[in-house]
Parts: structure tokens; sequence; C-alpha cells
């Protein structure tokens, strides 16, 4: 094809005008959007998460009110964001990490802690998991595979590293905007898993205002009886009653069952399984 017959198509195509070899502007426009969204993207491999509406480009091709192609974020966007925000944060790729497959459990009571979080993922009526005591006993480990169900069934999950946000919260104190907007991330969420929760440096007693942000927090995820909440901590839901016996009573309920308190035993620290 010539020079010249090249620039009558775009030309024509540009007018919007009758169609050329059989297919008309709308119908060319739609091919192209078709064969975007056909094709095959790469995200997957850098965070592990398959989607079959995007097919792991993160966006799709869609035209707009004046008959121009335009690319929009696909549902996936967030929940990669998600997984990049973890990644950030030390759990690497939760979604090939941390698994329950990966969790071994040659021990009676890794087991049992194994299969509670495994039938908290099963159980719809299930809203709040708790898992506290022993440093290095896998507690990140199960609540981040527990993360991992809910972020493949694509439902909206957030990490919440305590020590770091909730510094960040309260520097933000006197920014009423700002602080919102933070906090409300991690009120409104679907599913949020908080890591570490109450945990302060240097061993020192969580502050007033550790307990008062943790009271906000919690209480409107309490009353918000459709959000999923899942809590590991350093300290045993007991340690915790000291601090606020009315709020971590009530998260003592809402819990059930899926609550887990791993007695001191440095045995259990398998970090130190090779020492």
């Amino acid at each position: 094809m010539t020079e010249r017959q090249n620039k009558e198509i775009i030309a024509k195509l540009q007018e919007k005008q009758v169609p050329i070899e059989g297919i008309t502007v709308e119908e060319w426009q739609q091919k192209k959007i078709d064969n975007f969204n056909n094709s095959v993207g790469y995200q997957n491999e850098i965070d592990g998460y398959n989607c079959d509406i995007c097919k792991n480009k993160e966006f799709v091709a869609l035209l707009d009110k004046d008959g121009n192609e335009v690319h929009h974020y696909c549902k996936c966007h967030r929940i990669r964001e998600m997984l990049r925000r973890a990644q950030r944060s030390g759990l690497g790729n939760i979604l090939t990490d941390y698994t329950f497959d990966k969790f071994i459990a040659p021990e009676d009571w890794q087991k049992a802690n194994k299969t509670k979080a495994m039938e908290f993922c099963k159980d719809n009526k299930a809203h709040w998991f708790f898992i506290g005591g022993q440093v290095g006993s896998g507690k990140t480990h199960l609540c981040t595979a527990i993360c991992a169900h809910y972020i493949e069934a694509g439902v909206d999950t957030q990490y919440m590293l305590w020590v770091e946000e909730a510094k960040k919260l309260k520097a933000l104190i006197t920014d009423f905007s700002e602080y919102q907007n933070l906090i409300d991330r991690y009120k409104k969420v679907d599913v949020l898993y908080i890591d570490d929760f109450l945990k302060v440096k240097n061993g020192e007693e969580p502050t007033p205002a550790d307990i008062n942000l943790a009271f906000e927090l919690l209480n409107h995820r309490l009353l918000s009886t459709d959000k999923i909440t899942i809590i590991s901590s350093e300290k045993t839901l007991f340690d915790l009653l000291r601090y606020d016996e009315a709020t971590m009573s009530r998260i003592f309920k809402a819990c059930g069952r899926y609550k887990v308190n791993i007695e001191k035993d440095i045995n259990k620290n398998y970090r130190l399984k090779d020492i």
C-alpha cells in the first residue's frame, strides 16, 4: 500500500466516514479495543496475582462517549497495590511465600493453629481472628495466608503494620483532613490485617494515644458487622485486656472460637530453630 493510500485511509478514519474494506470506523475502534483486552500482560509475574478480566495487564480498554479509546484501571489494581505495599513492608510475595501449604507444622500446637486459621477462611459467619503471644511462632505467616485467601477471592484487603502506621496517624492528629483520609482506609476496607498490634519499641508500654487510636479503629470495625478483621500481636488477649478492657473484651467475644493465645516459650520461636 502506497503512502498516499495510507493517508487517505487515515483521513477517512478521522472523518468517521463510510466503511473501509468492509469495516466501519466504530467496528475498527471496537476491534482495537478487543485486541487490547484479549492481549496478555505480565503483572502476575511481579505480584503473583492472576486476573481473568484484564489478563494481568492491570488496565482495560473502553470507548468513551465520543467513540475514543480510553484505558482504565482494572478491578485488580487495588489488590495489586495492596500486594505491593505488603512487599514494601517486608511480607514479600504473600501469594507465593505465605501460604497454608508452606506453613510447616510438625508439632500439635502448630497444627491446631493452622487448622483454626483455615477453618476461619471457610466460615462465612466469622469476621474476627486473633492470634497473639510467643515471638517467632508463625503468627504473621498464618494471618497473611488468611489475607491471601481473601485477595485471591477478589476482596479488598489492607495490610497494616501497627508500629509504622500508628506513628503516622499520631503525627497527623492535628491535621484533621489527612488524619481522616488515612484512618478511613483502615476503618472501611473489607478485610484489615493488623500486624504486631499495640507493639511499641524498646519494650515500652503503649501510651494513652496508642490506646485511643486502637479504640477508634477497632470500635468502628466492631460496629461494622460486614467487615473482617485479622489481628496478630506479641501480646495475648489477656495482656491486651489490661489496656482497654471494654474494647478488648468485645474483640474476645467477636472472635468466638477463632482466637489463639500462644504461651511465651522460647522453644516455640522457630526463628531460632537452627541455633
